[in-house]
């Protein structure tokens, strides 16, 4: 969006052949020029480096009824700016149509029928010009089905659950689509900050902070029209620095650009995916670039060249934290872009601890052309630890003559597995709060006092008070009084969560890593799923354990709350809206349970009894 155009404006060509050379050696195939086309001397630039193009009329969300001609008329015009060349081999008419439920204005804009009508319309106005041109009208339908390829944009990475959720994505699903029709991603990403030294060089001195003091408070909502600043409740903790923030940007940009594109190279179904952005054209652009204007790569730009070597291997794993001596289930998959199999191939995989192989094994491969094919599963006994350790588990695809075609690694982490006393406690009704008291095998007594339910709470104060503790579950949306002082509960903006930080205050949270508490198994759906769907605020007398935001379309993001605890008499009421019920599978769920329920939290480490 504006980089290719600004080398044409500034007359430089040997950038614009660069940036597309770049693209290739990206493993990218097409370029999009998204709502509007471009000049021509970037199709000469694609036809002479052999770059295909997909360019789209300069429409977006909507058209107005009075334009219904013009548009038709620009349709033709964009064709003949465009037919002579080889590498523009797709077109489209509108990016994004609004449905009029966000927002009726049928006598200003065409409904979605009459917008059908139109796509006909131009094709006949389109194919007068070029009979050959092939036409997906829709880039992003946000009122599907519509005609032609199926095409749906979905940043589940960052404007969390948009589209689809993204641990459904990770599985294999998608949207509804047409029975057995093919279907496509027109965008998807997630911001990533940009360079320090380029923003001290180019940035206006109001974005930046002035001294150390101002640093530490200093968030990227200073930056104009920076995401991170609100969307980073949904994905990360917040940086200390701006060299901090600017890490754990990249870091979530680079993890969320793994996941989508390993996730549309394994689904069959995908024919045509594209990354938003590729390039900044200005400082602060739209920082959800790959590079920034002046090429320098982020993290995230190596981990999509990697992903879309033409012949690639992938591992895929719903989980990547164990506990000692568990096994794993890996998914082995080889993803082939090209129309044939172009030689004999094995896989070979292993497991790391440091320098040290704990297990290495080699098998055949199955391989089609143009199709990702799921080799079967790699299933390895994890070592006992003492302490919590990354291992790193390692797929290559190895061709004839030994040498490495392609590989693809995930880290491990393995935690010791403590002898958990069993609680005394029970649940008060016969939910999820029951559901988890059996999960943790507790004897019957009441140290520990489970509620899933608000109208439970009266028959839990004289205990709590008396020196009983409250585990007070996944609450609905609502204000109660809890412990002397109201609590609102709210469900969580932007769908629910995959993600809480920790609070670095808190005894409890400081046993657990930045990202422990993001992308948790749910084994009754055998996939990922969110593990938060309400959010709660409440007054200073309640200690944070584990942050969030709340926020959304169209309104600002403010801090809230995701667990925190007070003491009430003797004993201490405890709000925990993650979900931990059915999820206690993940070592870090188990683990802060156990933590959270102790009241001796200075002595709890990884390989102690927390419970």
């Amino acid at each position: 969006m504006g980089h290719e155009q600004q080398c044409v404006f500034r007359g430089d060509l040997d950038q614009l052949r660069d940036d597309i050379l770049l693209a290739k050696l990206t493993n990218m195939n097409f370029l999009r020029f998204t709502q509007r086309p471009v000049e021509p001397e970037v199709y000469d630039m694609c036809d002479r480096l052999g770059m295909m193009a997909q360019t789209d009329l300069p429409l977006f969300a909507h058209l107005r009824r009075n334009q219904f001609s013009e548009a038709v008329r620009q349709s033709s015009e964009m064709e003949r700016l465009i037919r002579a060349h080889p590498s523009s081999v797709l077109i489209s008419y509108i990016n994004e149509p609004f449905p009029l439920a966000w927002g009726d204005k049928s006598h200003r804009h065409l409904t979605r029928k009459e917008l059908e009508s139109f796509f006909v319309a131009a094709n006949q106005a389109v194919w007068v010009e070029n009979p050959d041109r092939q036409i997906k009208p829709i880039d992003g339908d946000y009122e599907p089905p519509g005609p032609g390829l199926p095409d749906g944009h979905c940043y589940a990475g960052w404007y969390n659950g948009h589209g689809y959720d993204l641990g459904k994505i990770h599985r294999g699903y998608w949207f509804p689509i047409k029975a057995g029709w093919n279907y496509a991603c027109g965008e998807f990403g997630a911001e990533g900050l940009e360079d320090e030294a380029l923003m001290r060089e180019c940035y206006p001195a109001h974005w930046l902070p002035t001294d150390a003091a101002d640093e530490a408070n200093w968030t990227p909502k200073r930056i104009h029209d920076s995401q991170t600043g609100g969307q980073y409740h949904l994905w990360m903790e917040p940086g200390r620095s701006v060299a901090e923030w600017i890490q754990r940007s990249q870091a979530h940009q680079k993890w969320a650009t793994e996941i989508m594109t390993h996730a549309l190279r394994r689904n069959n179904r995908v024919v045509s995916f594209a990354i938003h952005l590729f390039i900044d054209a200005w400082p602060a652009g739209w920082m959800k670039t790959l590079m920034d204007c002046r090429r320098q790569p982020k993290p995230a730009y190596f981990a999509y060249r990697d992903a879309l070597a033409p012949l690639a291997v992938n591992l895929r794993l719903d989980r990547t934290v164990y506990f000692s001596g568990e096994s794993f289930d890996a998914e082995a998959w080889v993803c082939n872009d090209l129309p044939t199999v172009p030689g004999d191939f094995h896989l070979a995989y292993q497991l790391e601890r440091g320098d040290v192989v704990l297990f290495s094994e080699q098998t055949v491969t199955r391989l089609r052309p143009c199709e990702a094919t799921f080799q079967g599963r790699l299933t390895v006994a994890l070592p006992e630890v003492a302490d919590r350790e990354t291992l790193t588990l390692q797929l290559g695809l190895i061709g004839a003559d030994g040498s490495t075609v392609h590989d693809h690694a995930v880290e491990i982490v393995v935690i010791p597995r403590p002898k958990f006393s069993r609680l005394r406690g029970h649940a008060m009704g016969a939910g999820k709060d029951e559901q988890l008291a059996v999960e943790m095998e507790m004897q019957k007594g009441d140290d520990v006092l489970i509620v899933a339910d608000p109208y439970d709470l009266p028959k839990v104060a004289s205990a709590v008070e008396a020196g009983a503790t409250a585990l007070l579950m996944e609450f609905p949306p609502g204000e109660y009084e809890i412990g002397g002082s109201k609590v609102r509960f709210e469900e969580t903006g932007m769908e629910s969560r995959h993600y809480v930080a920790r609070d670095p205050q808190h005894p409890v949270a400081r046993l657990f890593e930045e990202n422990d508490f993001k992308f948790w198994f749910d084994p009754a759906a055998d996939s990922v799923l969110p593990l938060l769907h309400t959010l709660f605020f409440a007054d200073a007398t309640w200690t944070p354990i584990l942050h969030t935001g709340q926020g959304g379309w169209g309104r600002g993001w403010e801090p809230a709350l995701a667990a925190a605890e007070k003491p009430f008499g003797k004993g201490r009421y405890i709000i925990c809206q993650p979900t931990l019920a059915g999820r206690l599978i993940n070592p870090v769920a188990r683990l802060f349970l156990a933590a959270l329920l102790n009241p001796e939290r200075s002595r709890i480490s990884s390989n102690q009894d927390p419970a």
